[in-house]
């Protein structure tokens, strides 16, 4: 509705994982390299932890359109129904039929179709997102087998592994999935990604502006300031806040977003500060 008199010629401020309005700050452009490499050289997982909307689908989209090497790459949100619901996600993302209605053999078709000397399986990246979802011991240890899965290899070259996992959610230190030392050992990198700092925010809304055509400086310097504090700095909570700023400087007919209007579209999107506490855990 506002685009026009925002001189905008695409939303600059919805909460989907579009690359045009990707914006990496170093610590996001360090993730996705990690990320990358533990792909490209066919590690067995790794983690991407956040707080809610701080940006982990964006560095999951980016990774799917990297040059992975040959790997295949299958996102997914953890299914509901434990280990079951988790293996039968798993075999829909590669491709394979169970044999029979029991995790214990889907899990071995699995393992067939992975292992067979001239099968065709190529390497998979299984990005499991919502991985906070997963809290029962039978679905750890499924994560865990995986890692066991190879594809042989050649005469010139070794067995590899089948899969490198990705587990991305708002995994905290105690969680299941961190905790199994078996587990745990086969995840080389653990990366946080925090909130946006102040000059970050004010950065983030100038790449969305432009890239959306629209002016960069519509949002005014102290408006930017307040949507810093009020959001923490939490993508999504700045989409959806600047989203509503745009909407109702519209319906004003204001030339540009004001401290006030700003004001106002803090108090209609913004949820309380106890839904957006930032994660803390630190990068490895």
């Amino acid at each position: 509705m506002y685009l026009a008199h925002w001189n905008l010629a695409d939303p600059p401020f919805q909460n989907i994982a579009d690359p045009r309005f990707a914006y990496l700050s170093d610590q996001h452009q360090e993730g996705l390299a990690r990320l990358i490499y533990l792909v490209k050289s066919r590690k067995l997982g790794g983690a991407l932890i956040g707080a809610y909307g701080v940006g982990k689908s964006m560095i999951l989209e980016l990774l799917a359109r990297s040059d992975l090497d040959g790997s295949r790459f299958a996102q997914f949100d953890t299914p509901p129904g434990g280990a079951e619901g988790l293996i039968r996600q798993i075999l829909t993302a590669v491709g394979v039929e169970p044999a029979a209605d029991t995790p214990t053999a889907a899990l071995a078709a699995l393992r067939a179709a992975a292992t067979q000397a001239r099968g065709g399986f190529t390497h998979t990246t299984l990005a499991i997102d919502e991985a906070q979802m997963i809290r029962d011991t039978e679905s750890v240890e499924l994560l865990h087998r995986l890692t066991n899965f190879r594809v042989p290899g050649g005469a010139n070259r070794p067995d590899q592994p089948a899969f490198t996992l990705i587990l991305s959610g708002y995994l905290a230190p105690d969680h299941p999935a961190l905790q199994d030392r078996a587990l745990r050992q086969r995840l080389t990198t653990i990366w946080t990604l925090a909130p946006l700092d102040a000059a970050q925010t004010a950065e983030y809304v100038a790449l969305r502006m432009r890239a959306a055509g629209g002016d960069i400086w519509v949002f005014e310097d102290d408006a930017i300031a307040a949507l810093a504090g009020a959001s923490g700095g939490i993508p999504r909570l700045i989409n959806n806040i600047c989203d509503v700023a745009l909407m109702n400087g519209f319906s004003l007919k204001a030339p540009r977003i004001t401290r006030e209007l700003m004001a106002q579209a803090i108090a209609e999107a913004c949820p309380p500060t106890g839904d957006r506490a930032p994660l803390t855990a630190p990068h490895a």
